[in-house]
């Protein structure tokens, strides 16, 4: 098996045999010197992911002719997944008022089903806050912003999803709209302050280990 490590190829006795997952952690171990971190890999050409992602780890690495491999470091990871972050919470920024103005027209179906795919982005900017504060080992209650800590920042727009969801529930879609139009330009601001701050930490954690990419 051929092994390259970003487009570099590896011959190294270290790297063993076994599963592919045992041969990653050999590379990951070995070849992928700090602060760098195996955060993907194709095999034969092939990407591979979600469901086909254990049986492939499973396999003998021996069954692969090319395995490539791919790193980063958690600061570059955590800049991209708040750039990404950031540049979807703009896209729904348009789409939520609009959302507002369709229920206040009375086009609750319509209104709604754009509203379910900005409740899908949003999770994933949650989502995204949180797996990065935890790449960055930084805890949210020592984490200021505008006054407050993180981990109290992170509470307010839970709160106002929670109100989302409630209102969804009993169909009150005048509430429903007042929230998107009055409550959530707010929470919006405070996640564009939230994303800033964790980029910035993830800047001054590169610049502490000599910008290393």
């Amino acid at each position: 098996m051929d092994l390259f490590v970003d487009d570099k190829k590896v011959d190294d006795d270290r790297v063993v045999g076994g599963t592919l997952a045992e041969t990653l952690h050999d590379v990951q171990a070995h070849c992928c010197p700090p602060p760098r971190i195996l955060v993907g890999f194709r095999c034969d050409g092939a990407e591979v992911a979600g469901a086909a992602m254990a049986s492939t780890l499973s396999r003998p690495a021996g069954s692969f002719e090319l395995l490539e491999v791919f790193t980063s470091t958690r600061e570059d990871l955590v800049a991209d997944a708040m750039n990404q972050a950031s540049a979807s919470l703009e896209e729904t920024e348009g789409v939520t008022q609009n959302v507002a103005e369709l229920l206040m027209e009375g086009k609750a179906a319509e209104g709604i089903a754009r509203l379910g795919e900005c409740l899908r982005i949003w999770q994933q900017i949650h989502d995204a806050v949180a797996k990065s504060l935890e790449l960055l080992r930084l805890n949210p209650a020592q984490v200021m912003v505008r006054d407050e800590s993180l981990f109290t920042a992170l509470e307010r727009p839970k709160d106002v999803l929670l109100q989302i969801k409630a209102a969804l529930q009993s169909q009150d879609y005048v509430l429903l709209a007042d929230i998107l139009q009055f409550e959530f330009a707010e929470v919006t601001d405070l996640w564009h302050t939230m994303i800033a701050r964790i980029r910035q930490e993830a800047d001054d954690l590169r610049a502490v280990s000599g910008g290393a990419t």
